[in-house]
């Protein structure tokens, strides 16, 4: 009996559970709901499109033919923050991140915290805008003012996100994940027949092991964006399997870069792949199979286009949707409005972006990584096991 009435209590529990969660993502609308398959796609692409971009260049300077053993480390620490956060958003059901901070530490201290996130957030994303920008002037617009490239990215941004909402940013993520995963995985077989395996020699041998684990932030520090799942978590139509699906997101973006660091690493020589600023594309352009199979950068291009879209979509939703809840009002449309005008103006101060992205980097990990990604996620799972009894009444 007492066996049965304990399935009973879970079963009627997780139906609970659903209704919670889907009266949430009513609350905000048809357009801030999501899929379980829309919700590993979104986060998968966010994971994927810069982390392939920019972490395996640092990575590989810091720590030469080892950087793999840097990158796998990364990868399980990454997998180890996305469970807190999970786990978080697990405990605190139908309630985003806003909700949580105001539960665990009041209103305005919760208030000052998120804030706090978001202008992590909003850092992020203009950094990325404005570096989308450069590049793509750079390999094909290099007679095209870099204010018109970013005014046409801002301009999709603000279409999707004001007209569409996360529900069409998801159905695009559908579109887009498969898409950039295949061509990436494409790219690594097709350079198979580059590879030098005696350039991955010696490991270890030059770095002691602290020197390969301090080398992993970087790439820790990108899959840790996976803080956003407990915005996204709450506006999930059944966020059951929300803890498995981001692990596996996150595991297999982790795994591609891993796979793509070595083949950079076997290709060009570690001392030459740590001078390239994006050692993939440069692999990417050094393919030619029968002198048939060539100019594969302009298709990685455009699909990597499209993972960016989502990435920064994703960012100006969700910071919008924060603000919106806290300030306990239905402007997030007006909010995408208010930000779309910021990241432009933001992105476009900078007279050199290179610069800007070496500062970046010296701020991203003390300033942004490590409070808002390690140390209040853990703060907050911590106090809220405690006070689990308090927070549940």
């Amino acid at each position: 009996m007492k066996r049965n009435a304990h399935r009973l209590t879970v079963y009627y529990g997780s139906i609970w559970q659903t209704l919670e969660d889907s009266t949430y993502a009513m609350k905000w609308g048809s357009l801030m709901r999501i899929t379980t398959l829309q919700f590993f796609w979104i986060l998968a692409v966010i994971e994927l499109s810069m982390t392939i971009w920019l972490t395996i260049s640092p990575t590989i300077s810091a720590v030469q033919q080892d950087a793999w053993i840097s990158i796998l480390i990364g990868g399980l620490i990454g997998l180890v923050t996305t469970f807190i956060y999970a786990r978080l958003s697990a405990m605190h059901p139908g309630h985003t991140l806003v909700g949580i901070c105001r539960r665990v530490f009041g209103k305005w201290l919760g208030t000052v915290v998120m804030i706090y996130f978001m202008l992590g957030w909003f850092s992020v994303t203009v950094v990325i805008l404005r570096a989308m920008t450069d590049f793509i002037q750079l390999v094909l617009f290099n007679k095209t003012s870099n204010w018109v490239i970013c005014l046409i990215m801002i301009a999709n941004m603000l279409y999707i996100s004001y007209r569409g909402g996360l529900a069409a940013i998801g159905r695009f993520s559908q579109i887009t994940g498969p898409l950039f995963f295949t061509i990436v995985l494409l790219t690594l077989i097709l350079n198979v027949i580059n590879l030098e395996y005696k350039l991955a020699l010696p490991v270890m041998h030059d770095h002691s092991v602290m020197k390969v684990m301090h080398a992993s932030l970087v790439h820790t520090s990108f899959l840790s964006e996976s803080i956003l799942i407990t915005m996204l978590i709450p506006l999930m139509i059944q966020s059951g399997k929300a803890s498995k699906t981001a692990l596996w997101a996150v595991g297999i973006s982790s795994t591609l870069v891993l796979l793509t660091t070595a083949s950079v690493t076997m290709t060009f020589g570690s001392e030459l792949s740590g001078q390239f600023i994006y050692p993939f594309f440069n692999m990417v352009r050094f393919i030619s199979v029968l002198e048939f199979i060539q100019n594969m950068d302009v298709w990685v291009i455009f699909v990597w286009l499209f993972g960016v879209f989502v990435k920064l979509s994703v960012y100006l939703t969700l910071t919008s949707h924060g603000i919106a809840e806290l300030a306990n009002r239905s402007i997030r449309k007006k909010s995408v409005l208010f930000l779309i005008a910021a990241y432009f103006v933001c992105a476009m101060l900078p007279m050199n972006i290179a610069n800007v992205i070496t500062d970046y980097y010296n701020i991203w990990l003390p300033y942004i990584y490590w409070p808002n990604m390690v140390v209040i996620p853990c703060l907050l799972l911590i106090i809220s096991l405690i006070r689990r009894k308090q927070l549940a009444n």
